[in-house]
């Protein structure tokens, strides 16, 4: 009924019961282009694009079933900035987030967080020449 980001930790493999849905940050239409990973404190880090304000966001839950302790960052400013978002975590423990964005025309766009960096690995799609592509260390292989 609303677009607001939730978050839903099974409480057993299947999820059939014991689940604990939690919704976050609900103030407009949020929670689009959702990807998630564990960090390396093993608790949930969630990148997602804030359709009312245009921009790229990240939640760090503050717990494993994500109940208290989050915190909530905005990583872009350019509007429309942020769709497509897919989030890793680098072998130094910090997030890496590709996206895309408007001010970029379209571009893939990386985010390191933190100061020090890896070097991953990015698949996405060529639009224009509608290609696989794989990044790896700067360099793009094309796959068709």
């Amino acid at each position: 009924t609303d677009t607001a980001l939730r978050v839903l930790h099974c409480g057993n493999v299947s999820c059939t019961s014991g689940n604990n849905a939690s919704t976050f940050d609900n103030s407009g239409s949020v929670g689009t282009y959702t990807s998630i990973a564990i960090g390396a404190d093993d608790l949930p880090v969630i990148s997602y694009y804030d359709f009312t304000n245009s921009d790229l966001r990240v939640l760090h839950c503050g717990n494993v079933s994500c109940t208290s302790g989050n915190i909530i960052t905005q990583l872009t400013t350019t509007s429309s900035d942020g769709t497509n978002t897919s989030i890793a975590i680098g072998a130094n423990g910090f997030p890496v987030i590709s996206y895309t964005g408007s001010s970029t025309n379209g571009f893939l766009n990386l985010l390191y967080c933190g100061n020090a960096y890896g070097f991953p690995v990015i698949s996405y799609t060529d639009i224009i020449n509608r290609d696989l592509k794989v990044a790896l260390h700067g360099v793009i292989f094309n796959f068709e």
